[in-house]
């Protein structure tokens, strides 16, 4: 039997990359957050944090919790998700035109690099969760409690961000 050509911890995160980024900028052209003329403002409160949680939690908790839940090592687990975090943020950047406006605090950002810095606190909390919470730090016990925590920790995310839009 032939070798595989590229590690598993890289090929469990690139599909969970690949899942996750389509996620995210099928929402942005749903809402139609794509390429526009201007910024667009990002509504204060929860209308804002509606809009973009289907990006912040698709990249966040897919690319968390599937590699950890594929692995076979707790090495793998970890590898996995900083690679597929890294390549889910990078395809929706490119992909993903258009810029988002928080006006209340002055901030304007590319779209795609604002869904990376919301997924961020997401990935991280999965992460955290994973390998404390779990006594492997990788399987699907430990993939289950990632997923878990990285949807508070997506929450948490877009909660600072519209109260940041609202301040």
């Amino acid at each position: 039997m032939p070798r595989p050509l590229v590690p598993p911890w890289l090929r469990r995160g690139l599909q969970a990359a690949f899942v996750a980024a389509v996620v995210a900028i099928a929402s942005f052209v749903g809402d139609r957050l794509g390429a526009r003329g201007g910024p667009f403002p990002l509504p204060a409160g929860p209308t804002g944090a509606l809009l973009l949680a289907p990006s912040v939690v698709a990249i966040g908790v897919v690319t968390s919790a599937y590699p950890v839940a594929m692995a076979a090592t707790r090495g793998d687990a970890i590898l996995g998700v900083f690679a597929g975090w890294l390549v889910a943020v990078d395809l929706t950047i490119v992909f993903t035109g258009g810029h988002i406006a928080l006006e209340r605090a002055g901030i304007v950002l590319p779209t795609g690099v604002l869904v990376g810095l919301l997924t961020l606190p997401s990935v991280t909390a999965g992460l955290a969760g994973s390998q404390v919470g779990a006594s492997l730090g990788f399987g699907r016990r430990a993939g289950a409690i990632a997923a878990v925590t990285s949807v508070i920790g997506a929450m948490l995310g877009l909660v600072l961000v519209t109260s940041a839009a609202m301040a």
